[in-house]
């Protein structure tokens, strides 16, 4: 993926291109103890270690409405497997994004549980796990291929190569998968939203209704019918972007900007999806506290629930929780927990499991490995 990223919540400050490999080595650096908010004395959680899951310190005290820590002064998410100075716990203002809902997860160490076998996904940017056909997983090309989608086994077994009929490539960085206008259906989503030059008039949004993969057998080429597309600009003008998120809850789509400042804003396509100008919700600064680490956004996905969200950089990966009735862009106003991420060459792709007992990713290049990362807590 090539582009660039921006969105900034709980002040932070970052970015870089998307074409900078990885613009930060090993995993994701942890941030060093960020105070709770909202009461007189803020927590100051501890800083966690290596792969280890920080503590979230106790509770902030002082609070008039008990909203300095609490539910959101929860543990600090594990550091990356391949880097130092895990998450710290973060004590954010109870009542916004994600107050309230107890401590951040802990996930255990990515495990490789297989790696991606066909020779024409050679910059898998996005990736899902299917609804429809368990074990396999739906991935997307970087820019330079063609609109396509390609099937594979949680072990990367190749099944498929399935073209979106009617749909062009520009730049393909993100997939997405959710409901859609047919009840009881899963849909694709494909963010045709890369923009390095930040000069293209429109970006688009495909959907297609899942097909079922046949896991046995040779496989499939397919070219898939009734595809919808959303076109869409900024208000503010083009940006670069790699992450395309959709709600299952209200079903709307958000994009996240890719900035070398960090500065990510958040837009937003409401549902029912219909071409138009994207409404900017929100903003995001990573690559300094509390989104410590790499400072352009890659990818990212909500769980099958929408209870959390997940949004990666090349080497920093974090999670925010979601209350029930909160809505994503306030979900993102809350704090954010450090998640455990490999290191990886350059790691873009990242998704839930289907069961949500974990999270996958997977990196640019011919032939990676698929981590798993199962969660603990």
């Amino acid at each position: 993926m090539r582009a660039l990223i921006c969105f900034a919540v709980v002040g932070l400050v970052g970015c870089g291109s998307s074409d900078e490999s990885r613009s930060a080595s090993g995993g994701s650096t942890g941030s060093g103890g960020a105070s709770g908010s909202g009461g007189t004395a803020g927590t100051a959680g501890t800083t966690g270690n290596g792969g280890g899951s920080g503590s979230g310190g106790a509770a902030g005290t002082g609070a008039t409405s008990g909203s300095g820590g609490g539910g959101n002064g929860g543990v600090g998410g594990t550091g990356a497997t391949s880097g130092s100075g895990g998450g710290a716990g973060l004590g954010g203002t109870g009542g916004t994004g994600g107050g309230g809902i107890g401590p951040c997860p802990s996930y255990a160490a990515g495990t490789s549980v297989g790696k991606v076998a066909s020779s024409a996904v050679t910059e898998a940017s996005g990736i899902v796990e299917s609804r429809k056909t368990a074990g396999v997983f739906w991935v997307n090309n970087d820019s330079g291929d063609g609109p396509k989608l390609y099937a594979m086994t949680k072990a990367g077994a190749h099944r498929g190569v399935y073209t979106l009929g009617g749909a062009q490539a520009a730049d393909w960085e993100d997939i997405a998968i959710g409901p859609g206008p047919a009840a009881g259906e899963s849909y694709l989503y494909v963010g045709d939203i890369g923009d390095n030059p930040s000069a293209r008039p429109n970006i688009k949004i495909y959907r297609v209704a899942e097909p079922t993969v046949a896991t046995t057998g040779p496989a499939a080429t397919v070219t898939l019918g009734g595809v919808e597309t959303f076109t869409y600009t900024y208000p503010d003008g083009p940006h670069n972007a790699e992450t395309l998120l959709v709600d299952p809850v209200t079903r709307d789509a958000f994009v996240v900007v890719k900035a070398s400042s960090g500065k990510s804003p958040v837009f937003r396509a409401k549902s029912p999806l219909a071409s138009g100008v994207l409404e900017k919700v929100g903003e995001l600064t990573f690559g300094t506290a509390p989104l410590n680490g790499g400072a352009t956004t890659t990818g990212g996905e909500i769980s099958p629930s929408g209870d959390a969200i997940l949004i990666r950089t090349y080497s920093s990966l974090f999670l925010w929780r979601r209350g029930p009735g909160v809505s994503v862009p306030k979900a993102l106003e809350g704090a954010p927990c450090p998640v455990p991420q490999h290191s990886e060459p350059q790691g873009e792709a990242v998704c839930f499991g289907s069961d949500a007992a974990g999270y996958y990713t997977v990196s640019e290049g011919a032939e990676q490995p698929i981590y798993f990362f199962a969660k603990q807590l």
